[in-house]
C-alpha cells in the first residue's frame, strides 16, 4: 500500500479548495479560536495611511467600513489599546449591532482615531465598489450592509 500523496507539494503552490472545504476550514478556525488553541494575526503592507473625507457620505454609508472583520497585528495587540474579541483572538471587537467597539454610534467618529489599526489607516473605501458604486456621486452599493446580521 502506498501513502497517500498530499494535494501539492510546493507550499507556494496555490491550492484550490471547493466552497465546502472553505467552509470547514473557516468553522474549523473559529472553533480552535473559541477554545483559545488558535490565534489569527493581520500582516499589513507598509504603504501610507490614506485620509478619506467622507463629507456627508457618512449619512449614507453610516460607517459601513466599522462593521468590517480583520485581525489586528501582533504589534496593535501588543500595545494593548485597541480590543479585540476574546471569541476570535486576534480580531477587532465588534459590538452587537455588528459595529466596531471604538466607533461612536453617535458622530460616528472612531474614538481611537490616532491608535486606530493599521487596516483602517490604510482602507479607502472611495475605491470600494463593495461600499461605493459611484464615490463622486455618492452612490451607496445597496449591498454594502449586506454582511450585517438583521
Amino acid at each position: 500500500m502506498s501513502p497517500v500523496e498530499p494535494p501539492y507539494t510546493d507550499p507556494e503552490e496555490e491550492v484550490v479548495l471547493s466552497e465546502e472545504q472553505r467552509a470547514f476550514i473557516k468553522k474549523m478556525l473559529e472553533r480552535l479560536m473559541e477554545l483559545g488553541i488558535g490565534v489569527v494575526y493581520g500582516e499589513e503592507e507598509d504603504t501610507e495611511d490614506v485620509v478619506v473625507d467622507p463629507g456627508d457620505r457618512k449619512e449614507l454609508c453610516r460607517a459601513v467600513c466599522c462593521t468590517f472583520v480583520f485581525a489586528l497585528t501582533k504589534e496593535e495587540v501588543d500595545k494593548g489599546i485597541i480590543k479585540w474579541n476574546p471569541k476570535r483572538p486576534y480580531f477587532i471587537a465588534k459590538g452587537e449591532d455588528g459595529y466596531c467597539i471604538h466607533l461612536d454610534r453617535t458622530s460616528l467618529m472612531c474614538t481611537i482615531w490616532e491608535d486606530r489599526p493599521a487596516r483602517c489607516r490604510k482602507y479607502d473605501c472611495g475605491k470600494d465598489t463593495n461600499i461605493w458604486i459611484d464615490w463622486e456621486k455618492k452612490i451607496l452599493n445597496p449591498n454594502a450592509f449586506a454582511h450585517l446580521a438583521k
